[in-house]
């Protein structure tokens, strides 16, 4: 396979970041807790209004938590991107393209992989989840393992729509694609598929609106898929320079 862009740092550059506030906050946690504790050379004499002191740690707690969280969930999702984009180069034949990570002129968010080959162009969107995820139609939901010995949590959390993302994403390919001078690029349709690469993951799915597959899954149906037409291999590099002349640099 021909990897005409590779996985890029966007995901681990919001993870990183996202650390940092994380260390941040439970650096004002340590100050404020220090100043609270009577025997620390920080300690600050609040008097009758020492509960002031505890209470301020809430806020850093809060906040702490909330951007480990964001920093797990961008670090699972670069994780997954590299699982996917290694798994295509390593299975598909040379005569199909694969760009990763790019970001379009649009105002939306980056593109995890588009694959092209004779039989078409596929953009894919991976979603790295564990636990438990429902779909039904363009709604779904997201329970997490839990480590206590229930097979899952008792909560359901909403989550986006993966598969409205995944279907917009393939529209904003099609709309670079028919700038294209070819007859192809304008009666040719583009797929979106969704992948979940982690293996911990129980998908309950009812009335999928796109593909839905694993990793395992990915490079056969990719393969096997039957488009509206076909692709040259001068369709093909075309496409690919297209798609890149149209990214932004990240």
């Amino acid at each position: 396979m021909k990897v005409l862009k590779k996985t890029g740092n966007y995901l681990r550059m919001k993870a990183l970041k996202n650390l940092l506030v994380a260390v941040l906050c439970l650096g004002v946690f340590c100050v404020i807790l220090s100043s609270a504790i009577p025997c620390s050379d920080a300690y600050l004499n609040f008097g009758s209004y020492r509960w002031l002191q505890f209470s301020l740690l809430v806020i850093p707690s809060l906040f702490g938590f909330y951007y480990y969280s964001q920093f797990r969930g961008y670090e699972r999702g670069y994780s997954g991107e590299r699982k996917v984009a290694r798994s295509l180069a390593s299975t598909l034949g040379d005569e199909y393209s694969l760009i990763n990570d790019i970001g379009l002129h649009d105002g939306y968010g980056n593109i995890d992989h588009v694959v092209i080959g004779p039989n078409g162009v596929f953009v894919i969107e991976t979603k790295n989840y564990a636990g438990r995820v429902v779909c039904h139609g363009d709604d779904w939901s997201h329970q997490y393992p839990n480590k206590k010995g229930r097979p899952w949590d008792r909560m359901h959390f909403d989550m986006g729509s993966p598969s409205r993302q995944a279907k917009r994403n393939a529209m904003r390919i099609r709309r670079v694609l028919e700038a294209l001078d070819s007859s192809w690029s304008k009666n040719n349709w583009v797929d979106g598929i969704l992948v979940f690469p982690n293996p911990a993951v129980n998908l309950e799915i009812h009335g999928p609106t796109v593909p839905i597959v694993r990793l395992r899954e990915l490079p056969t149906f990719i393969a096997t898929r039957k488009s509206l037409g076909s692709l040259s291999s001068e369709e093909i590099v075309l496409i690919g320079k297209e798609i890149l002349k149209q990214a932004y640099r990240h």
